[in-house]
C-alpha cells in the first residue's frame, strides 16, 4: 500500500474537489482518496497495481490538471498576478462609471452617454469588456468543458452568466446599429466584466491566504541545512544531504546545524532544539544522545551517526503530517 500527495490544478470550488475525489475513489486499485480544495492537493492511498502514471491519467480524465507529486522542498507558490488585477480594477471603475452615470445624472462625455450617443455608449462598453473576457478565458474554457463532461461547477455557472450576458448585450448593440436606440437600456457588458474581475480578485485573496500556510511549511523545511560534513577516515568532506547515507559519520562544529537525524558517537555539546521542543535553553548532549536535523550546535565539536535522512527525518515527518491533516476531511466536511 502506497500513499502520495498529488498537486491538482484548476479546481475552483467544492464541486471541483468533490468530482475529483469521487472519480478517484471509483478507480480500481485506489484504496482511499481525499481532495483538499484550499491546498489544491489530493491525498491518495493506492495498492501496488497502480503507478503514478495511472494516477496522473485518472486526474486528467476528470478534466483537471495534474501538477505532479507534492514536494515540500520545491513547492512554488502559484497565484494570480496582482498587476493585471490592479489595471483591470481601475478599468472596471471606468466601465461602471460609463454604464451607471447616466442613470444617476452624473456628468459624462456626450459621446459616452446613451441618451445622446447610444452607439458610442454601446461600443465603448463592448470594447472595455473584451480585456476581461481575455483575462478570464481560463474560467470560461474550464466552465464550458465541465458542462460537456457533465460535471458542472462554479466555473460553469460563471461561464454561462458571462457568455450569455455578453451575447445578449452584443445583440442589443447590433439592434442599436439598426436604429433601435431603446436597446441602449438593455446592455449588460459591464456585468460580464465585473463578474470575471470579482472571481479573479477572490481567487487572488484565497491564494494569498493559502500561500501563508505553504510559506510556513517552506520555512519549516528550510530549517535543515542543504549540506553536511562527512568524515571519511581522518578527512572531512563537504557533501549535499542527498549524498549522505545511513550509518555515515558526520561532523558538526560550533554554530553549525545538524544535517540529519542521528546520535552522537564522539564529543559533547549543548544543542538548541527550540524549533521542535519550544525549550529556549539548549539541551546538553553527550555520546549516545539523539540529535535532530535542523537543530543548532551551540558550542562543542561532535561526530554523529546518520540514522534518518531527508524524508525520513523528524522535520520531514512533521511536514507530511501537516499536509496529510490538511488533505484529510473530517466526517462533518465529508457530509
Amino acid at each position: 500500500m502506497n500513499k502520495v500527495i498529488l498537486k491538482v490544478g484548476g479546481m475552483s470550488c467544492s464541486a471541483c474537489s468533490n468530482h475529483v475525489e469521487k472519480y478517484l475513489q471509483k478507480q480500481k486499485g485506489i484504496i482511499e482518496a481525499s481532495v483538499n480544495l484550499v491546498m489544491g492537493q489530493a491525498l491518495v492511498t493506492y495498492d501496488e497495481t497502480l503507478t503514478l502514471n495511472d494516477l496522473k491519467k485518472y486526474i486528467e480524465e476528470t478534466g483537471y490538471e495534474y501538477l505532479g507529486v507534492y514536494d515540500e522542498a520545491k513547492e512554488n507558490e502559484q497565484q494570480e498576478k496582482i498587476t493585471p488585477l490592479i489595471v483591470l480594477s481601475i478599468l472596471g471603475i471606468l466601465l461602471m462609471y460609463i454604464s451607471m452615470a447616466p442613470m444617476f445624472n452624473l456628468p459624462t462625455l456626450k459621446f459616452l452617454n446613451n441618451h445622446f450617443n447610444p452607439l458610442g455608449y454601446g461600443l465603448a462598453l463592448a470594447l472595455l469588456t473584451i480585456p476581461y473576457l481575455i483575462y478570464g478565458i481560463d474560467i470560461l474554457k474550464k466552465g464550458l468543458k465541465n458542462i460537456f463532461k457533465r460535471s458542472p461547477n462554479m466555473d460553469s455557472l460563471v461561464a454561462l452568466g458571462v457568455i450569455f450576458a455578453f451575447l445578449y448585450s452584443l445583440y442589443g448593440l447590433i439592434m442599436i446599429m439598426l436604429g433601435k436606440v431603446e436597446y441602449s437600456h438593455n446592455l449588460y457588458f459591464e456585468s460580464s466584466a465585473i463578474v470575471i474581475l470579482f472571481i479573479k480578485l477572490g481567487r487572488f485573496i484565497e491564494a494569498k491566504a493559502t500561500g501563508k500556510t505553504k510559506e510556513a511549511l517552506k520555512e519549516l523545511v528550510q530549517i535543515t541545512p542543504a549540506k553536511a560534513y562527512l568524515k571519511i577516515g581522518q578527512d572531512i568532506k563537504e557533501v549535499t544531504i542527498d549524498e549522505v547515507k545511513k550509518d555515515d559519520i558526520l561532523v558538526c562544529r560550533p554554530y553549525e546545524k545538524i544535517a540529519v537525524d542521528g546520535f552522537i558517537v564522539k564529543g559533547k555539546t549543548h544543542i538548541d532544539e527550540a524549533f521542535i521542543t519550544g525549550e529556549s535553553k539548549p539541551s546538553k548532549k553527550i555520546k549516545g544522545a539523539q540529535v535532530l536535523a535542523g537543530s543548532l550546535n551551540m558550542e562543542g565539536y561532535i561526530e554523529y551517526k546518520a540514522v534518518k535522512i531527508g524524508k525520513d527525518s523528524l522535520i520531514s515527518e512533521i511536514v507530511h503530517l501537516v499536509m496529510e491533516a490538511t488533505s484529510t476531511k473530517a466526517p462533518v466536511a465529508k457530509l
